[in-house]
């Protein structure tokens, strides 16, 4: 099973504090962002890692030249890095064999070994793609930006019926984690050629058909650091490793 990793972003919203840079190489702790995830990956047990890269590729590329971890890195540059980020997923579709699944992680969100762990292990039995959830409404970091979710529960499964920002009623968070089986990429071209080609997007049509799952990632920590304020957030934050 591999694990794609979306990097392609500009990240204005973080310029202060990112100094115009690959937004994934910001330090949490003295530890590169990119390096906290690729750490998550070895210790859950992945072996392949692909990570799709768009504004300044190259200095991504770079600073993982000589990296020291269990993993083969794949890169791939998206050009059109400025569109959504399902163009992105889209472009790893050549390095995924037809019968695995494989995972969909954000760069810029900060998550525990343990939180990826329960995801990947998840069931797409009925699936095409399961997301992680949070249903800890009360205590979301700047809920409004957050992808809100309105689930159903049934025999302790959980079927995503609604996903959007705007949602007024809703009982979870998207934390940007996804598990997907191949035929997601067919999710996405549509997406691609009808909407604006958005993950989100292409979860909204598994969603009309029954097909979009979801993960209660319980207690786990994870972050969305896409903002200064989160960025400080995080690094106020003692004990996260």
């Amino acid at each position: 099973m591999k694990l794609v990793i979306i990097a392609a972003g500009q990240g204005l919203r973080l310029r202060s504090v990112s100094h115009d840079k690959n937004k994934t190489l910001m330090t949490i702790h003295g530890k590169r962002l990119i390096d906290i995830l690729l750490n998550n990956a070895v210790q859950c047990e992945f072996h392949d890692v692909i990570i799709i890269t768009g504004y300044r590729n190259q200095v991504l590329r770079q600073a993982l030249a000589n990296h020291t971890y269990n993993l083969k890195l794949t890169f791939i540059h998206n050009p059109d890095w400025q569109q959504s980020n399902g163009i992105s997923v889209l472009k790893a579709k050549p390095e995924i064999p037809k019968d695995e699944d494989f995972l969909v992680s954000m760069s810029d969100h900060f998550f525990s070994p343990k939180l990826l762990e329960k995801i990947k292990n998840s069931s797409l039995e009925n699936n095409i793609a399961n997301v992680g959830l949070d249903f800890r409404i009360e205590s979301i970091f700047d809920l409004e930006d957050g992808m809100k979710v309105e689930t159903l529960h049934t025999k302790k499964v959980i079927k995503v019926i609604k996903m959007d920002k705007r949602l007024l009623s809703y009982d979870a968070i998207d934390c940007g984690v996804f598990k997907c089986k191949y035929d997601f990429f067919q999710s996405l071209d549509i997406a691609k050629k009808k909407m604006s080609g958005s993950l989100s997007d292409a979860c909204n049509l598994l969603i009309n058909d029954e097909k979009m799952g979801g993960v209660d990632i319980g207690d786990e920590f994870w972050l969305d650091v896409d903002t200064p304020e989160a960025f400080e957030k995080l690094n106020n934050i003692n004990n996260l490793f």
